[in-house]
């Protein structure tokens, strides 16, 4: 080949690369309309049928030009593609108790934030108790790209369980007898729970010797800090205090090992176990709140009870978040529920739970009223 054509088509080459950066740069670098945050809690009122909040969306570089934009609420197909990467069970709010003051705002030139628009929600009385519900927004502009990914907004709304009756434990317990055959690999243990005062070892729930979770371990692990004993175990750097409700859950997703104790929806300890599963039958069996004719001492908790539930599968983070006051009984991989709200009904030393399928023997478990409902900060 000639080395003169050769070098033009090198040079020819090389402009053609330098037009395409510069292209993609000019794209990378052209103003995008985007929601600055994605998601919002809203707080709902315990009598109030309507919320309104207020709507905005922003520039990633400000313009010349004003730009217009626009909000739609946007269909259910987004929301169960939420539920499906976060493994949450929001509900599609019902769109036609949704209105907005205005569809459409403007971002004036040289600015980067849009006019305020007011999203009134209606009919909030009709809303179920402990369901969690999501209205979607999505924003759009004919002027100028919005930004992959955060185009949608979503708003979380719920309407508050009040927990008022709770199950007093003191020398109090239920002892569980899973169907023969039962095997746990992932499982997860959570309740609401409130202790009086400490002792060297407080039973939550469990097998002892297999996997059970507690307060304390005298004289190693001190009294008021959780800890995950039996086969393998290990406990939180935090200590709970006295006289407060927290909610409380113990995970092991069996594929990965991870297992992980966390406390109001946060992770405050965390381990990597080589357990392949667990009989709950086993040893001297599944207790929930003293270890009823334990040899070495009943280690009863001194305190208050509620939510107690058990569950064959790992739940998220984000699913312990959204359900810590309640959840729907026939929930899948839900094994064991006890409310302890007085729902139950305990007769001849025997309570069934709220799932219908397991009943567990007890001493007897006193539902206490409290003054003001569970609140879980």
């Amino acid at each position: 080949m000639n080395k003169h054509i050769f070098n033009y088509l090198i040079l020819g080459s090389i402009a053609l690369l330098a037009g395409a950066c510069n292209d993609s740069e000019s794209k990378l670098l052209e103003p995008k309309v985007y929601f600055e945050s994605r998601e919002f809690n809203l707080p709902m009122e315990d009598e109030s049928d309507v919320l309104n909040f207020s709507l905005t969306s922003r520039l990633s570089t400000m313009t010349s030009s004003p730009v217009d934009v626009s909000y739609t609420i946007a269909d259910a197909s987004v929301v169960d593609e939420y539920n499906a990467k976060y493994g949450t069970t929001y509900e599609m709010f019902d769109p036609s108790n949704v209105k907005l003051s205005n569809t459409t705002a403007s971002i004036p030139s040289g600015k980067l934030y849009a006019d305020n628009v007011t999203v009134e929600l209606s009919s909030l009385s009709t809303l179920k108790e402990g369901k969690s519900y999501v209205v979607p927004v999505r924003v759009h502009s004919n002027s100028v790209p919005t930004l992959s990914g955060t185009s949608i907004a979503y708003y979380f709304l719920s309407k508050p369980i009040k927990i008022t009756k709770v199950g007093r434990f003191s020398y109090s317990y239920i002892s569980v007898k899973y169907p023969v055959g039962t095997y746990f690999s992932s499982f997860t243990y959570e309740t609401l729970i409130y202790v009086n005062s400490f002792s060297n070892n407080n039973t939550i729930m469990g097998t002892e010797g297999v996997v059970i979770l507690r307060l304390g371990d005298a004289p190693g692990v001190p009294r008021d800090v959780l800890e995950v004993a039996g086969k393998q175990g290990y406990q939180t750097k935090e200590a709970l205090k006295a006289g407060r409700w927290y909610h409380v859950a113990l995970t092991y997703d069996q594929p990965s090992g991870k297992t992980a104790i966390y406390v109001n929806g946060s992770k405050w300890a965390e381990s990597n176990w080589n357990l392949a599963g667990f009989d709950p039958n086993s040893d001297v069996g599944f207790n929930i709140g003293m270890l009823p004719g334990f040899q070495w001492g009943t280690r009863p908790l001194n305190g208050k009870m509620s939510e107690i539930r058990v569950w064959s599968v790992a739940r998220t983070e984000n699913q312990l978040k959204q359900n810590m006051l309640g959840v729907d009984p026939a929930s899948e991989g839900l094994e064991l529920y006890y409310k302890l709200d007085g729902s139950e009904t305990q007769e001849g030393g025997a309570i069934k739970d709220a799932t219908g399928r397991m009943s567990g023997t007890t001493s007897g478990i006193r539902i206490e009223t409290l003054d003001t409902p569970i609140a879980i900060n």
